[in-house]
């Protein structure tokens, strides 16, 4: 065998293990945090009276029309770490936050994320991504979330699931929906399967089909009385807002907020923040296409989130823009599972003239 051919061979090899780890770790990491503090784990079923029609109020409620104020695009990143360097592929999915208020009712504020893998650019086709829509009015909270469900725990697990959905034309979802008020919380969550495998531009579709499926049923978990932690009726989109609020305003690490997530109690710490002058964010779109981006005047803002049920710990980090229309933005979102795995979204565009709250 010639040295070249031995060498394309590697090259060969390299490309495919770091496909088959970005499989497994976009799959477990990149919508973590993002999407579900934590993730899914299915309620023991109670009955609770009144959570029917609860959960009914909130279907309705969230799914009037709303009128979108900003939305900021975003392009994923994902690397890992192979001994002494990183290595990984830009624009291999991406997502959006969009922040709206429903038409019906200007005070109740809508704050949507997106995030995952596009598999028309993924390596070996990944395809797992999650939404999550949270509402709040008043003291009372929604939240509406779902995301692919694959089994992440290595590679060979994960193209074995791949093939086994593919094989049974079965592609399986997690879901939940949660209500918040000032008395309590309670959460129904769900595992259901789509006939065909929707990706992150059917959103829509997957979330008639979510949307569905918990209206019918599923164990439902409750949180209330002296288990309740948390005073205010927050989620956690609406807790990292709080943070950044806090961060624009001057206040310095070490900050927490308390919130629930599936009925359950959680903390989201300020842990560490540190202004910058500047940053240059480069990267290649899989269409050759170059995306350079010159920030000036930067807050870099590290997060952790903690299940006091569990005690489960998750961190993640944003880069915020303190002027102009990008103050309070984040244009970099960073989360870093363990030390040979990262995913970085990139702020792709901004709105002209749109601001966020």
């Amino acid at each position: 065998m010639t040295t070249r051919s031995r060498s394309q061979i590697d090259r060969n090899l390299m490309s495919r293990k770091l496909s088959m780890m970005l499989l497994v770790s976009i799959g477990a990491a990149a919508l973590s945090c993002l999407v579900f503090p934590a993730a899914i784990a299915l309620s023991q079923d109670h009955s609770l009276s009144g959570s029917a029609s609860a959960f009914q109020q909130a279907f309705e409620t969230i799914n009037k029309p709303g009128i979108t104020k900003v939305q900021y695009n975003y392009v994923m990143t994902g690397r890992v770490r192979l001994v002494l360097f990183w290595a990984g592929a830009d624009d291999v999915g991406g997502g959006y936050i969009r922040r709206a208020q429903s038409a019906a009712d200007p005070k109740l504020r809508i704050t949507q994320v997106l995030f995952g893998s596009d598999p028309s650019k993924a390596p070996r086709k990944i395809n797992h991504w999650g939404a999550a829509t949270e509402a709040k009015a008043m003291g009372d909270s929604i939240f509406m979330g779902f995301m692919t469900s694959a089994n992440t725990s290595s590679a060979a697990k994960a193209e074995e699931d791949k093939k086994t959905q593919a094989e049974r034309g079965q592609y399986p979802f997690q879901a939940i929906m949660s209500v918040l008020d000032a008395d309590r919380a309670v959460s129904r969550t769900i595992v259901l399967s789509a006939n065909k495998n929707l990706n992150i531009h059917e959103y829509d579709e997957a979330t008639r089909l979510v949307a569905e499926r918990l209206k019918t049923g599923g164990p439902i978990r409750e949180l209330a009385g002296n288990r309740r932690k948390c005073v205010e009726s927050i989620g956690f989109l609406e807790a990292t807002d709080a943070l950044i609020n806090r961060v624009l305003s001057g206040s310095k690490a070490p900050q927490s907020v308390c919130y629930i997530h599936n009925a359950r109690n959680y903390t989201l710490t300020l842990e560490e923040q540190s202004n910058l002058k500047g940053k240059t964010i480069h990267l290649r779109r899989k269409d050759g296409k170059e995306l350079d981006r010159n920030y000036r005047d930067l807050i870099r803002a590290s997060f952790s989130t903690f299940n006091h049920d569990s005690g489960e710990r998750s961190t993640f980090e944003l880069l915020l823009g303190n002027t102009g229309e990008l103050r309070g933005v984040p244009v970099q979102i960073v989360h870093q599972p363990n030390w040979w795995f990262q995913v970085e979204l990139n702020l792709e565009s901004s709105p002209s003239g749109m601001k966020a709250n």
